[in-house]
């Protein structure tokens, strides 16, 4: 899988720097949430990478069923990054 960018930010000017990207918000897991929830309204598209199975154990069930919503978001469980190349 090939994404064109990883942030450990979102605010408007990320948002608006990454616009139509396909973007990675991070590892930090209740941020990385609420950055893909922010980011999912402006950019192509959201990689969630998730090292586990799933988000349940470390994010709010309010924050989990907004990502599920969001057709933007997409989720990859047990997936971890392993190089980074560019």
């Amino acid at each position: 899988m090939r994404v064109r960018g990883c942030t450990y930010a979102a605010t408007p000017v990320e948002a608006q720097l990454c616009q139509g990207e396909e973007v990675d918000p991070g590892r930090r897991r209740q941020f990385a949430g609420q950055a893909a929830v922010f980011l999912a309204q402006t950019v192509r598209r959201v990689q969630m990478l998730v090292r586990s199975g799933g988000l349940a154990a470390s994010m709010s069930r309010y924050l989990i069923r907004r990502i599920e919503e969001s057709p933007t978001i997409v989720l990859r469980p047990y997936t971890e990054i392993v190089a980074l190349g560019g």
